[in-house]
């Protein structure tokens, strides 16, 4: 055990050296605006490997490849990986250390700016795998989400306090919006919680790596989900608020009050209170009646 451990002391600080080598050598810092906080902690990389279940028949999509220190532990595993990177200097540092590597294609470019299906050959459905910028975090949420039916799983490394959002319960100060949203498109699992020393340079948060499993089909039928959706954030707007008051832009006082009756909801009720079933029977029946 005691040997365990020292190895992988030894290899975190042979991670830092390198990375405070690579910026020495091109005379820059890690960029703030981008969120660039490299993983140098070597035990995390095989708990990231198995939570996404990564084989040799699979194809994965990482986000944000850094240093390439996760993509060669991809490209251990995987059949192909696609390493996605926006800094310039970073993409050459990567096409250096991969150039004979056939299993690895490096993309220059920005997620939210690429077509995901692009990446990767029609017959396939490939695993994301993500340190994700945190300032950034819940637009690439949606850009995955978007590409459910063509992704398997995302493990996703990000902020611990919004990974505790996603995986919240009805109730607690955590769930909203949010909550239901991911819920909605994919199952979500906790996987790990990770202090800021696990990263160079630390970042002033605690971080969480999250799986997302893609559903074949969402969790709820809804009529109209752009209306579901609506119904979801507007009663999170005014959490605080009464059910009855915080969803007066979508029905009359009295059209709402015979929708709360009908479904058995308390008009007294707040969102954090109602789960994701409740709420696509309260969106159903408000647009119903209006």
């Amino acid at each position: 055990m005691k040997n365990t451990r020292k190895n992988a002391t030894h290899e975190q600080n042979l991670l830092i050296q390198q990375a405070q080598a690579f910026f020495r050598a091109n005379r820059t810092r890690p960029k703030k605006q981008l969120g660039q906080h490299f993983l140098i902690n070597p035990e995390i990389l095989s708990v990231i490997i198995e939570a996404g279940k990564v084989t040799s028949n699979d194809v994965v999509i990482e986000i944000g490849a850094g240093l390439g220190c996760l993509t060669a532990a991809l490209a251990e595993s995987a059949k192909n990986v696609v390493a996605i990177e926006v800094d310039p200097q970073l993409v050459s540092e990567l096409e250096t250390q991969f150039s004979s590597d056939r299993k690895v294609q490096i993309v220059q470019a920005d997620i939210l700016e690429v077509d995901i299906p692009s990446l990767f050959p029609p017959d396939s459905r490939p695993k994301v795998v993500a340190n994700l910028p945190y300032g950034i975090t819940s637009p690439i949420l949606w850009k995955l989400l978007e590409n459910t039916e063509i992704l398997d799983t995302c493990v996703l490394m990000m902020q611990r306090e919004v990974a505790e959002r996603i995986v919240a319960s009805p109730g607690g100060k955590d769930y909203g919006a949010l909550t239901i949203g991911i819920s909605y498109y994919a199952d979500t699992t906790l996987i790990d919680l990770l202090m800021p020393d696990n990263f160079y340079p630390a970042p002033k948060v605690d971080s969480a790596l999250l799986k997302l499993t893609m559903r074949e089909e969402p969790r709820v039928i809804v009529n109209d989900e752009g209306y579901f959706f609506r119904v979801v954030r507007e009663a999170f707007r005014g959490r605080r608020k009464m059910l009855k008051n915080s969803l007066r832009r979508f029905a009359p006082a009295n059209t709402l009050s015979n929708v709360f009756e009908e479904l058995n909801i308390a008009p007294q009720r707040r969102a954090e209170t109602l789960d994701i079933t409740e709420f696509a029977a309260l969106a159903d029946l408000l647009h119903l009646n209006v």
